[in-house]
């Protein structure tokens, strides 16, 4: 806004410098400076005298050198000729008479000497004042016309503003808008264009999500109407038992389920802050992997420690659930070895999680971190897909970033940056 203001405030000084002073130039250039009253009584005066103490021979001579000087404005009219006669009673002594019309004024001054009248004809100060005005009209229509033709490229990118939100009123969700950066409002179709990702994305995964509860919850309760047919059709106290042990892994699943759900949402919202605080890091790894190792007794959970009684700045419940997550999916998909390290990069964190599993495809790394997507695996347990949504949430708390790559273990390696606290 501020920059927008600047912009137009320096155009319109700028504009109103440049066109005042070409058309002072051009005034100063095509108008003359009229004569006052005084000047033309000035002028009369001192003519008269002159041509008062010439032999009558000499002024026409002495008149025309003068109207070389006033653009022939001066003029000798005889006493007996219908004009002088016209003006000899009100000519009497020094007096000068001033007569004229819409377009010029004519002075007379009685020459005491010689049986003339001087005449002086000068513009009409009414031809002054048309001009004038068409001098002033032109000012401000030119200002008019710069000031259109900045404003006409705001107008359009704002007119493809409104469409696009109408569009996007009308649930077309791909109505961004592409202005160049040299717009005025590239900043505002910038954020629009942002929020509208968030809106489409918000949108995805509400219909990724309720297609998936229906189909995650489909499977359990089928599983669990089958068992209670076969409880209630046999008598076997074995099978029944056996098929309410069946019934409860699917309780079980279903809310396993619904924790993931409700965990994602809670990330999900726009008024979750990650609570920043400092903390040893090492001692949060240690604790979450002793843990861990208990439910995955067939896998070797290793934590490579580089150093010793770390701090580090961070919202340690988040990190842990992401850390979780990612340790989970590990011994999901490894064969035996899963290592979890922590290191310190130029101003950053990077708390890595990789196995010797089979690894991630490089055409499906972009779409491993969203939500409800499902990776192949050998174990029956495949997940909800929300997992390693939940750590891109992490890290997009902690302004950082998650990526997966290649480990030199032979299968997949997380990695996932946030920056340092600035130093004061």
């Amino acid at each position: 806004m501020n920059s927008l203001f600047l912009r137009l405030y320096l155009l319109i000084v700028s504009t109103v410098l440049i066109i005042g002073i070409s058309l002072d130039f051009a005034w100063q250039h095509f108008e003359k400076e009229p004569f006052q009253d005084e000047d033309k009584q000035a002028i009369l005066n001192i003519l008269s005298i002159q041509l008062d103490n010439l032999p009558e021979e000499q002024l026409e001579k002495h008149l025309k050198v003068i109207n070389q000087k006033l653009a022939n404005n001066l003029a000798l009219i005889k006493n007996d000729s219908p004009v002088g006669k016209s003006l000899s009673a009100k000519l009497n002594g020094e007096k000068i008479v001033f007569v004229g019309n819409d377009n010029e004024v004519i002075g007379f001054k009685k020459l005491q000497q010689h049986p003339y009248l001087l005449q002086l004809k000068t513009p009409s100060n009414n031809d002054r004042s048309i001009t004038k005005f068409i001098f002033i009209s032109l000012f401000y229509t030119l200002i008019a016309i710069v000031i259109f033709y900045w404003i006409w490229p705001l107008s359009k990118d704002l007119n493809k503003l409104e469409k696009s939100v109408n569009q996007f009123d009308q649930q077309q969700w791909q109505s961004t808008i592409n202005l160049p950066a040299t717009s005025s409002i590239y900043h505002l179709a910038k954020a629009y264009n942002s929020l509208l990702d968030r809106i489409r994305l918000l949108v995805e995964t509400q219909q990724a999500m309720s297609h998936s509860i229906s189909h995650e919850l489909r499977t359990p309760l089928a599983r669990i109407r089958f068992a209670l047919q076969m409880a209630q059709e046999s008598s076997d106290i074995s099978l029944i038992k056996k098929q309410l042990e069946s019934i409860d892994q699917d309780i079980l699943e279903m809310r396993q389920l619904i924790d993931e759900l409700l965990s994602f949402a809670s990330l999900e919202k726009m008024s979750v802050v990650a609570q920043i605080e400092k903390g040893e890091i090492n001692l949060l790894i240690e604790n979450l992997l002793d843990k861990l190792k208990q439910n995955h007794p067939s896998k070797d959970i290793q934590f490579n420690n580089k150093e010793e009684n770390l701090v580090v700045a961070c919202d340690s419940y988040l990190i842990e659930r992401a850390l979780q997550n990612l340790i989970v999916n590990a011994c999901k998909f490894s064969k035996h070895k899963v290592l979890v390290s922590f290191q310190t990069a130029t101003n950053s964190y990077q708390l890595i999680v990789e196995d010797d599993g089979i690894g991630i495809e490089k055409e499906q790394r972009d779409k491993v971190f969203d939500s409800f997507v499902q990776l192949k695996s050998s174990n029956k347990n495949k997940g909800f897909g929300l997992g390693l949504a939940i750590v891109k949430r992490v890290m997009l708390l902690h302004k950082g970033i998650a990526e997966v790559t290649d480990s030199e273990l032979g299968g997949a390696k997380f990695i996932l940056s946030w920056p340092m606290p600035d130093k004061k």
